[in-house]
């Protein structure tokens, strides 16, 4: 038992030097036609910003700090009669992930 735990709190990483990171457990989503909202989960190693296409609201849309984040991605309708796609960077540091959000048409 006391090795489980020594292996467990061996691999717990506070350094200030870890590297920039930003993960999700998925990177791409997509929604209905009707306004509305997608959660998504985002973990960091440091402070972060995200910006998005013009049709979708990001919030929040940065954070001071790392951490496990929830971000809602909100929208409008889609009336175009075309599906829609938009990405959202999320940047931490020097790196950045995308996550891709597709709308089907009314």
């Amino acid at each position: 038992m006391m090795s489980c735990l020594c292996i467990a709190y061996g691999c717990k990483d506070d350094s200030e030097d870890a590297p920039d990171s930003v993960y999700m457990y998925s990177t791409s989503g997509t929604v209905d036609a009707a306004a509305g909202m997608r959660s998504i989960t985002v973990f960091t190693t440091c402070a972060w910003e995200a910006t998005g296409d013009d049709w979708i609201t990001i919030d929040p849309a940065s954070a001071d700090a790392k951490g496990i984040h929830a971000v809602h991605l909100s929208f409008g309708p889609n009336e175009t009669g075309i599906p829609r796609v938009g990405h959202v960077v999320f940047k931490a540091g020097s790196y950045s992930e995308t996550y891709t959000l597709t709308q089907k048409a009314e």
